[in-house]
């Protein structure tokens, strides 16, 4: 499939940044097969995260699994601030955590914190523990 039929598939969705799309999907597939599997999954309407994998939340690629809360851009404000009163060395909870990504923004941003992270989902608990393990952070 090529890249121009990637983006009008995507287009004719609803897809409103199909080119950004439509390359982050060929650079995340493995094999042609993957990638025309890909593009279906989001001409359906499965979330971009969610077909390529991660997102990307305060410069930090963060791994999304299905069913995991995808993190918002919005929530980058609270990120900002939270590490603005969080002294380095600090202990770091994230509550309903989802994928981690709050914790692991923060930890890049604030040297030497610990970080625990809790979440009821058993998808988002798999996920935030390939997030934050990498970073000495522990999941619940």
């Amino acid at each position: 499939m090529s890249r121009v039929a990637i983006v009008e598939r995507l287009r004719a969705a609803g897809c409103v940044f199909a080119e950004d799309e439509a390359q982050l999907l060929i650079e995340a597939a493995s094999t042609p097969q993957a990638l025309a599997a890909m593009v279906d999954k989001r001409v359906a309407g499965l979330p971009l995260e969610h077909v390529v994998g991660w997102a990307d939340f305060c410069g930090q690629r963060i791994a999304i699994d299905p069913g995991v809360f995808v993190p918002r851009r919005r929530t980058e404000l609270l990120v900002q601030r939270a590490a603005a009163l969080t002294p380095p060395g600090a202990t770091v909870v994230d509550l309903a955590c989802g994928s981690g990504a709050i914790g692991v923004a923060i930890a890049a941003l604030v040297d030497g914190v610990t970080l625990h992270a809790v979440d009821i989902e058993p998808a988002a608990v798999r996920c935030a523990q390939r997030n934050l393990t990498p970073l000495g952070g522990r999941v619940y």
